[in-house]
């Protein structure tokens, strides 16, 4: 079972999950790991975005387009990275988390003594199985106001370090093809230069838009990005974005449907989307296996959730006990 992704929970989280038929994506700055969604916000990383985004200009740029240019990466980070989260890619993000199994791991992804910690502390644990295939089918959404995905979360710093400079050459590249077609700048464009030649505004306007554009995969990727530190985790997750409008609740038959939910969380009052998962269909459903982690009584909870799953209509989930001699309360 080393190619299921795994999903730690509680007792209540479980009950929860099969019987509403969905999972919870928490809105990502509402997660334990207090450096999640900020890693990708590091200034060493932008720095490495810019400087790759000025080696990949071509050398014969006019002296205005220069003077832009070196001016606006001469700015702190955060300006630039306000440049980045003002732009049309800027999307509200939120993840459900999933661990698998190390290379060449000898143990079992679903009985990982470190998750029954994390989550079994207070209680009954369970760790739910999802092939990831089944996974990424159900979730996946792609339309212009929301996207929803199956990712691996990024550990290496070369690999961290490669997407930026990455993205840094895909802004320079748009730049030169706005230059090259001379494209029209909109007449809303203004400069903090009242005197700015035409050559000048063309470039700071370029420069804003190759950078904001180059920057779609910007949000997704930094929600991908964690810090080493939970390398062993080697956790995937579901990453779902959106633009606010597009998470307003909606009227559908008389009723009024909320897209973004609440709960009592660790942080206060934590926004969440539900993820439909369609346990029903035993073809299609990607649930399956369910781990009943450590305790006293291991036996009777797996009897229990085998009533509880055959009570709601669903089938083939194999159903097992944590080998770990864990004692969670």
């Amino acid at each position: 079972m080393h190619d299921l992704l795994y999903h730690y929970t509680s007792e209540p989280g479980l009950i929860g999950i099969v019987e509403n038929d969905n999972l919870r994506a928490t809105h990502v700055r509402f997660l334990n790991d207090w450096t999640e969604f900020r890693e990708a916000f590091a200034e060493d990383y932008v720095r490495q975005l810019l400087d790759s985004f000025r080696a990949s200009l071509p050398e014969d740029l006019p002296p205005d387009a220069i003077t832009v240019i070196d001016g606006i990466i001469s700015r702190r980070a955060p300006e630039i990275l306000e440049i980045i989260s003002g732009s049309d890619s800027a999307n509200e993000t939120f993840v459900c988390s999933f661990t698998s199994s190390l290379p060449q791991e000898a143990g079992d992804p679903g009985d990982r003594l470190s998750q029954w910690r994390g989550y079994a502390s207070a209680g009954q644990g369970f760790s739910l199985g999802f092939d990831k295939t089944l996974l990424k089918n159900c979730v996946e959404i792609n339309n212009p106001k929301a996207k929803a995905s199956l990712e691996e979360c990024i550990y290496n710093d070369a690999e961290k370090t490669a997407f930026f400079e990455n993205m840094g050459r895909a802004a320079a590249s748009r730049f030169n093809d706005l230059k090259q077609s001379n494209a029209q700048v909109p007449s809303t464009f203004v400069t903090v230069r009242p005197d700015a030649s035409g050559e000048y505004k063309r470039s700071a306007y370029y420069f804003l838009d190759s950078l904001s554009r180059a920057t779609a995969a910007f949000f997704t990727t930094a929600a991908r990005i964690k810090h080493v530190g939970f390398q062993e985790e080697h956790e995937w997750r579901v990453i779902f974005q959106a633009k606010k409008d597009a998470l307003a609740p909606v009227e559908k038959g008389g009723k009024r449907i909320e897209i973004v939910k609440f709960r009592d969380g660790q942080f206060g009052r934590t926004p969440y989307i539900d993820i439909p998962l369609g346990l029903a269909d035993a073809q299609t459903s990607p649930l399956r296996r369910i781990v009943v982690g450590p305790g006293r009584h291991k036996e009777d909870v797996k009897r229990f959730v085998e009533l509880f799953l055959l009570n709601r209509g669903i089938q083939g989930i194999e159903v097992s006990t944590s080998i770990i001699p864990y004692r969670s309360s």
